[in-house]
């Protein structure tokens, strides 16, 4: 496949333009497709290798072109224009920040879940994002379709709370700067109800869910999550667009497949980790990248160990807070952490279920190349086999209605 039909004209001249300031004018480059099967459900993920023709020691680039889906259809469906904007924002501006503000403390084992950023592309229809490719360097993915156990999740866990640690050492030192993230960081994913295919699958989502409750059997579980399940977007807007000053740069798509973990040595265990897919981005309350994440991510032993790893988290977010030179006692005492995961906690139980919907599907629709959107929305499908979903759907409302944190 030539590189023409992978990328359009206006993608290959800022990518050359990227390469002459990476590489060098005189380059050879083999395109690929960037994903295994059903890695990706957002975009055209495309891996780049470019070959310095004029170097014999590591000649070899490798890239990450991340492409928004052309068809018009989807983009009147979903918010494509915004969400790429919010995560081309994010590499060209807050990343940078993050970064510069760590330098400015000293602090010698700097925090950066994320891959390199090279170049972007915001034209409205060529949305593009150059990356460095992590999975060059040993970062693999995990299986959707199984659970994390608790040192996987523990790692992801301590990664948001460093995030939201800079969030709130930014807030606390350079105020100014915090509110324009704020201000360039509203038109996310969740924020535009107009988009007729976001509200009819939340709905459509949060009623699967609601159907792995029996009301009989589970009637006081049912009756607690019911009012939501049948007004998601209700419950959603007033949250989202809440004025709580405890707000952090949150990831929000926590996904499986939106981080790659690092062996080294073929140990069992993770040494590190890279966060991924940053379009969903938004400033909201911690609770919500916490609760999405383990209830979605982690099996049954992590989730019953949700308080233990809220600990983790505080004890990180604390620490990496006094490094950063602010009082994690006046910016978020633990009190008032608790209290934000009782309010908010809902929004990452809705996420959460979302994502289950996604790791108990056996073949994820094609978004990129079907084109059935135009007779309706091809989320809107329906699970064949039931059992796993509706399982783990009711573990994480149990346990959450367990915790006393509101459902709306």
């Amino acid at each position: 496949m030539s590189k023409q039909q992978w990328l359009t004209e206006k993608q290959m001249e800022a990518f050359a333009e990227c390469l002459k300031e990476v590489v060098s004018d005189n380059y050879t480059l083999q395109f690929s497709t960037g994903v295994d099967e059903e890695e990706n459900m957002g975009g055209s993920i495309i891996k780049v290798d470019a070959t310095d023709r004029t170097k014999t020691d590591e000649p070899v680039t490798n890239f990450i072109l991340k492409c928004a889906p052309r068809s018009s259809i989807l983009r009147s469906m979903i918010p494509l224009r915004n969400i790429y904007n919010i995560e081309i924002y994010l590499y060209s501006t807050v990343f940078p920040e993050l970064t510069r503000i760590q330098k400015e403390k000293g602090i010698l084992n700097p925090f950066k879940p994320y891959p390199h950023f090279y170049k972007s592309l915001n034209d409205d229809g060529e949305e593009m994002l150059v990356l460095e490719n992590m999975k060059q360097l040993g970062y693999k993915h995990q299986n959707r379709q199984k659970p994390l156990d608790y040192v996987y999740i523990s790692l992801i866990v301590k990664q948001y709370a460093k995030l939201h640690a800079l969030s709130y050492a930014i807030r606390d030192q350079k105020p100014k700067l915090f509110e324009s993230f704020e201000k360039n960081m509203q038109n996310h994913f969740f924020g535009d109800f107009n988009f007729g295919g976001l509200v009819v699958t939340n709905r459509q989502r949060t009623l699967n869910a609601l159907k792995a409750l029996d009301p009989v059997k589970d009637a006081l579980l049912y009756d607690q999550f019911s009012y939501f399940a049948e007004h998601p977007t209700q419950v959603l807007k007033n949250l989202i667009q809440s004025r709580s000053r405890n707000k952090v740069i949150s990831h929000i798509d926590c996904g499986i497949l939106n981080f790659l973990f690092k062996h080294e040595n073929a140990s069992i265990t993770p040494s590190d980790a890279i966060v991924l897919d940053w379009q969903h981005a938004r400033m909201d309350s911690p609770a919500v990248d916490l609760v999405t994440f383990v209830f979605s991510a982690g099996d049954k032993s992590a989730i019953d160990h949700f308080g233990d790893l809220v600990l983790e988290y505080y004890k990180c977010l604390s620490s990496f807070l006094k490094e950063l030179g602010s009082d994690p006692e006046k910016i978020l005492p633990y009190a008032v952490l608790q209290e934000e995961l009782k309010t908010y906690g809902i929004v990452g139980l809705f996420m959460a279920t979302l994502l289950i919907y996604s790791y108990e599907t056996p073949t994820l629709p094609d978004v990129l190349h079907d084109e059935s959107h135009e007779g309706g929305y091809s989320y809107l499908y329906e699970l064949k086999d039931r059992k796993n979903y509706d399982r783990r759907v009711r573990d994480a409302i149990s346990h959450f209605n367990k915790l006393g944190y509101n459902f709306r």
